[in-house]
């Protein structure tokens, strides 16, 4: 009786603790793994194994399927890899049930007739990648009436049969259709139309120079369809106009010298068309006729100099307009106007030189890209009504200024990029109307000066860099007309002093980066008032004395100033400051029993390059949190009992390229 309750606990136990356990898959690799040999099982799944033969020649490799067909499991992947043989021939797959075969890195020439009986009622998916195939293995094909996809990536073959497809089971099955990177020369336009369900065909990578009339024909369901990387000099309608699903076009990288009139008239449908890394010299009002569809189009890397007024009015629907590294001399009048769902305008790196009146107009949400040019004219009106421009980018041009009325009153973007121009006064930036400005960049200038009323009031503005300039005047409360400016940036400036009023209280500033500058002199309450303030930089300048800093802040950088002591009374009691670098200045021996007073919660000070002769122990006794101590590359002879004082949970102190001879 006992026996039987504890039967009953133990089951009890199980069904209340006990953990589910997943079942494995339906077919799993045999345990002996060398009966597969030279081949071996990766994976076993619910619907099938997953075999890999790496290494190896047909007598193994006949061996090795025998093997597998007698664990009567179907095969999911059978990859054949980096092997010897290069006849592929005999009943190797006659008992075999593959649905996916990849023959990878293998120097197979031929593939004889009868090379696919036995697969032929289960493979779905052939995949022959970098090999030495010389000719199209139709006759090998021709029995697999359930294939779907047929790649054949890296190969020799030159010329295509007009009836590669005339017997094949497949004709009416296949839908994917790879024949990339070989040395195709010549398409006949027989060679595919058999296969009517075609939906994917990739002829990338070959030798085309030519293409032939109704070079396409019925393929009407042909959904894709990649050109690229050949040596193709023209295309028009004649040759495409069969493909009337085409939804995506890659042309690219080839040796097209015009895009003529109406060549996707047929192709009404199309999203994506790629003629980038062409010659393309010119585009006209009719290029793009018949396109209403299309949403990305990418024309970078061509010849094009000129451009027609209103060749864009076609797509009205367009998203991307790649146009970057051509030659385009000008933005010219309503280039791209009433486009109402474009998302990227894409100008950079061109010939541009001006921005004419009316060239972007209606646009909205949209990322505008015009760097890297040559831009030093900028007409007035020559953005109308562009409402929330995602980015504008004119960095890397040779702007010095702009017309007040250069972007109208409705018209702003989230982030403008200025950077890399000639820019000598801040103000002549038009800012006026920019309400959704949230990152202004104007790095990389010749700004000299910010003026009074410099910014007008901008509620979004968060990080304004303003980094390698001449800036040596900041007028007065300059930025207190920024509400939520977070990242201040006037590093590599010529600022020489800051006074009590230069940034006045900006309560929403978290970092002020015054690095590589010329202050000598800051005023004692110059930061009081940026109550928010976490990470203040100041090293390489030519301070002589400390200001007051704010109790917020975290991190303070005055590495490489002219620092010689620190007095009492320095810093406000506070428990924000973790970080402090004082290293690389004149403190010498100078620090006292106060230096450090006030500084409550200070886990890390590095005093490197000070000349420090003896361990300025008082000056830490404050600092009892203190967890990092650098005092590198200072004269430091000698290190006494009780050298540091009494540092409570210090882990690290760093005493390298001194000069002690004595502990």
């Amino acid at each position: 009786m006992s026996y039987l309750l504890y039967i009953v606990a133990f089951m009890l136990f199980r069904l209340i603790y006990g953990e589910y356990i997943p079942p494995g898959p339906k077919y799993t690799c045999p345990k002996i793994g060398q009966i597969l040999y030279p081949c071996n099982c990766t994976q076993g799944t619910d619907n099938g194994l997953y075999v890999t033969c790496e290494n190896t020649n047909l007598a193994s490799l006949s061996i090795s399927l025998e093997n597998l067909a007698r664990l009567e499991s179907p095969v999911e992947e059978l990859l054949i890899t980096k092997s010897s043989f290069r006849n592929l021939y005999g009943t190797l797959f006659y008992k075999s049930k593959v649905r996916v075969l990849k023959i990878e890195d293998t120097p197979l020439e031929y593939i004889d007739e009868g090379s696919f009986f036995g697969i032929n009622e289960t493979l779905t998916e052939l995949y022959l990648t970098n090999t030495f195939l010389k000719e199209f293995p139709k006759e090998a094909l021709n029995p697999l009436g359930l294939l779907t996809i047929l790649k054949i990536d890296g190969h020799r073959i030159e010329n295509l049969d007009t009836d590669i497809f005339a017997n094949s089971s497949a004709v009416g099955v296949i839908e994917r259709l790879t024949l990339s990177n070989g040395a195709l020369k010549e398409l006949q336009p027989q060679s595919f139309q058999t296969l009517r369900k075609l939906k994917f065909l990739d002829l990338h990578g070959n030798n085309f120079t030519t293409l032939k009339k109704n070079q396409f024909k019925n393929l009407r369901d042909v959904e894709v369809l990649d050109l690229s990387h050949n040596f193709i000099a023209k295309l028009d309608a004649s040759h495409i106009s069969d493909l009337t699903k085409l939804g995506w076009c890659n042309v690219s990288h080839n040796a097209l010298k015009e895009l003529t009139r109406g060549t996707f008239a047929r192709n009404s449908v199309l999203k994506v068309l790629n003629m980038a890394h062409n010659r393309i010299s010119r585009l006209d009002a009719n290029s793009f006729r018949g396109m209403r569809f299309l949403r990305r189009l990418y024309l970078n890397d061509n010849s094009i100099s000129d451009i027609g007024r209103g060749v864009f009015n076609a797509v009205a629907r367009i998203g991307t307009i790649d146009l970057a590294r051509n030659l385009i001399r000008k933005i010219d009048f309503q280039m791209f106007s009433e486009l109402n769902y474009v998302e990227i305008i894409d100008v950079s790196e061109n010939n541009v030189t001006e921005i004419l009146k009316g060239s972007f107009k209606d646009l909205y949400l949209t990322n505008i890209n015009i760097s890297h040019n040559r831009i030093s004219k900028i007409e007035a009106n020559s953005f109308i009504n562009c409402a929330n421009i995602t980015a504008l980018d004119m960095s890397h041009n040779e702007i010095t200024h702009f017309p007040g009325d250069a972007f109208d009153t409705t018209t702003y973007a989230t982030v403008f990029q200025l950077s890399y121009n000639q820019l000598t006064d801040l103000s002549k930036v038009p800012l006026k109307n920019m309400t959704g400005l949230k990152v202004l960049n104007v790095s990389h200038n010749a700004i000299e000066t910010i003026p009074k009323n410099t910014f007008p009031k901008l509620y979004e503005l968060h990080t304004i860099d303003a980094s390698f300039n001449n800036i040596s005047e900041i007028f007065n409360g300059v930025f207190q007309t920024l509400f939520s400016l977070r990242f201040l940036n006037l590093s590599h400036n010529s600022l020489e002093i800051l006074k009590s009023s230069t940034f006045g209280p900006l309560s929403t500033v978290l970092e002020l980066d015054l690095s590589d500058n010329l202050l000598r002199n800051i005023a004692r309450s110059c930061f009081t008032k940026l109550s928010s303030l976490q990470m203040l930089n100041l090293e390489n300048n030519q301070l002589e004395k400390l200001f007051q800093i704010p109790i917020s802040c975290s991190r303070l950088n005055l590495r490489n100033n002219l620092l010689k002591e620190i007095p009492d009374r320095t810093w406000p009691t506070m428990n924000a400051l973790l970080w402090l670098d004082l290293s690389n200045n004149q403190l010498e021996d100078n620090l006292s029993g106060g230096s450090f007073n006030g500084l409550l919660t200070l886990q890390t000070i590095i005093l490197a390059s000070n000349g420090i002769t003896k361990v300025p122990w008082e000056s830490f006794v404050p600092l009892s949190t203190l967890q990092y101590l650098h005092m590198e590359n200072n004269n430091l002879t000698s290190l006494a009992k009780g050298a540091f004082g009494k540092l409570p949970v210090v882990f690290e102190v760093n005493l390298f390229n001194n000069q002690i001879s004595d502990i």
